[in-house]
Formats: structure tokens, C-alpha cells, sequence
């Protein structure tokens, strides 16, 4: 940007400059000083108004995309209130307007298409599931039926359950990446972690999980309060499922971090491949392979970070607000 500017400068500076020496030599001092006079008054005129004409002109174009800017920042794609943006004199601004609302139209068609379809599957999927459960335990009541029927429809409804709860949990997963969740506020996880523990507790004291806790301080994240209550469920599940006979859970709170550790054998599979969706840690029958992926959209979208670290037998999953 410099050497284009000093490609306009140096030539006029030349050129001014062999003028004035070409009249101081061949006229008197008078016509010298009428000749500059004349020659720079209207030069400093029309370069100064050139430079009012253009700073408005880009001051015109920057208040321009700072209103489009605006109001893509107030589009809600759940809204049906049509996108509108200032006429401009400027064509090209024009054109990027009209781009804009094209663009905003097919988001949200596209939005609405996928918002429809994950409802009907919803709807679609749990009906037949429903309804083959229910035959399934009446089957399994039946005193006709032997031993191997009983083992193969034990199958069925265990598998039936199984898809009941991948529907679920991928419906969720949908409901968090379309933000539909508004129950925003500040959220003290030391309290949800308390109210998930009380939820868990017969279940923890079936597998005789010895439960440790730790309050260092207040962490508090404005979110919204379901998704800290899912995160913290998740979280919590998967500590006591993938624990080990005579195991611990340990639930610690700092002031900008919250964690939940839980002894356990190594991860059968790469750490980095963990919060992926479908990617299992262990055998065991009830894992979907869907929690820690749940987890991991409720920080992105929640703006903080998780890390997870395996040492000496001790899984640990921290969450943190960004530094």
C-alpha cells in the first residue's frame, strides 16, 4: 500500500517541483509568486476536496456494513420475521443485500426441513419401539414359552430398550446443536451436583462406589440450567458405569473448574476419540457410546472447555471456564 502511494506522490513532487524551477528561472519573482499561487491554491482545493468526498464515501460504505452486520447478529433462525436491510446507493451493497436474504431464506428452509424430520423420527421411531416392547413382556409372561424363547425375547427387549435410548439421546443431541434450550441463567454446579448425586444414589450404593467430595470454591456458569443438569447426569452415568469393584467417584469444585474423577481400567480406545459420537470405552452392554459426545456439545455450546486425562487407574473429566 505504501510503494502504490509513493507511485502517485513521487511523480507529482517531480513534476511540481521542475515547474517552480522552470519559472523561477525564466520569470521575475512576481510572475513566480502569481505562478504558485495558481498553480497550488487550486491544487490544495481539489485535493482537499477530494479527501472530504472520499472520507464520507467511506464512512457512508462503513456505517452501511456495520447495519448489515447488525441485523445478521439479530437473525434468529427459529424466527419468521423476514430479514431486511437498508437500500444503498452503492450497487455492489445491493448485491450483498440481496445475496444475504437469499442466503438467510435457505438456512432457514434447510433448518426447518431438518427441525421436522428429527420430530418425525422422534415421533416415527419411539411408536414401533414402544409397541414391540410391550409385546415382548407379554411374551415373556407367557408360561407356554421355553427357556430359549425366553433367552432370544430377553435379546429383543434388551436391543428394543437399547434403540429407545440412542433415539433419544441423538434427539437430544439435535434439540442441543439447534440451541433449543432457553432456560438460561447463572448456574452454581456445586447444587446440581449435589441433586444428581441424591438421583444416583441408590445406584451407587448398589455397586458400593465410595463417594468423595471436594468444594474449593464457587463454580458458577451462565448456561442453561438443563444442560448443566444433562452435563452433570452424563458425567456421573458414565463414572459409575465404566467404575471397578470397590471403586471411587470423586466430585471436585474450584472456582473456575469443576471435575468428576472415578477409578476404572485404561480406555480401550485413543483419548482424543472419546467424545466422539458412538465411540465406546468399554464392553459394557448399557454404554451408547453417546454420552461424553452429549457432554462435549453442551461445553461448545456453553463456551467452556473439557479435558479428560487417565493416570494410575484414575479417569478424571474436567470442565473449565476458558482463561
Amino acid at each position: 500500500m505504501k510503494k502504490l502511494k509513493l507511485l502517485y506522490i513521487i511523480p507529482n513532487l517531480l513534476a511540481f517541483s521542475t515547474a517552480t524551477i522552470l519559472i523561477g528561472y525564466f520569470f521575475s519573482s512576481e510572475y513566480y509568486l502569481k505562478a504558485i499561487i495558481v498553480a497550488v491554491v487550486p491544487a490544495l482545493i481539489l485535493a482537499i476536496g477530494f479527501r472530504i468526498i472520499t472520507y464520507r464515501r467511506i464512512q457512508f460504505i462503513r456505517k452501511q456494513l456495520y447495519q448489515i452486520l447488525e441485523t445478521l447478529e439479530e437473525f434468529d433462525v427459529d424466527e419468521p420475521k423476514k430479514v431486511n436491510f437498508e437500500e444503498s446507493p452503492f450497487p455492489i451493497l445491493n448485491d450483498l443485500n440481496e445475496y444475504l436474504v437469499e442466503l438467510i431464506d435457505r438456512v432457514r428452509k434447510n433448518y426447518r426441513a431438518n427441525k421436522q424430520f428429527t420430530q418425525n423420527a422422534s415421533h416415527e421411531l419411539q411408536t414401533p419401539l414402544a409397541v414391540i416392547k410391550g409385546h415382548v413382556e407379554i411374551l415373556l409372561q407367557s408360561p407356554r414359552i421355553g427357556e430359549k424363547e425366553i433367552e432370544s425375547l430377553a435379546i429383543v427387549l434388551q436391543n428394543t430398550n437399547r434403540l429407545s435410548k440412542i433415539n433419544s439421546s441423538l434427539i437430544l443431541l439435535s434439540k442441543i446443536e439447534h440451541q433449543r434450550f432457553s432456560d438460561t441463567m447463572k448456574v452454581d454446579f456445586e447444587k446440581v451436583a449435589e441433586e444428581v448425586l441424591k438421583n444416583f444414589k441408590d445406584l451407587i450404593s448398589i455397586q458400593e462406589i465410595k463417594i468423595e467430595k471436594k468444594y474449593d470454591g464457587k463454580f458458577e456458569v451462565e448456561m442453561s440450567e438443563t444442560l448443566a443438569e444433562i452435563l452433570v447426569a452424563n458425567l456421573m452415568q458414565n463414572a459409575i458405569r465404566h467404575n471397578v469393584e470397590d471403586g471411587f467417584i470423586k466430585v471436585e469444585v474450584k472456582e473456575k473448574e469443576f471435575s468428576i474423577s472415578n477409578s476404572g481400567i485404561s480406555p480401550k480406545v485413543p483419548m482424543e476419540s472419546l467424545f466422539k459420537r458412538f465411540k465406546r470405552d468399554s464392553e459394557v452392554e448399557e454404554s451408547l457410546g453417546l454420552g461424553l459426545s452429549i457432554v462435549k456439545r453442551i461445553c461448545e455450546q456453553s463456551g467452556l472447555e473439557i479435558s479428560y486425562t487417565y493416570e494410575n487407574g484414575n479417569h478424571e473429566i474436567i470442565i473449565s471456564i476458558p482463561r
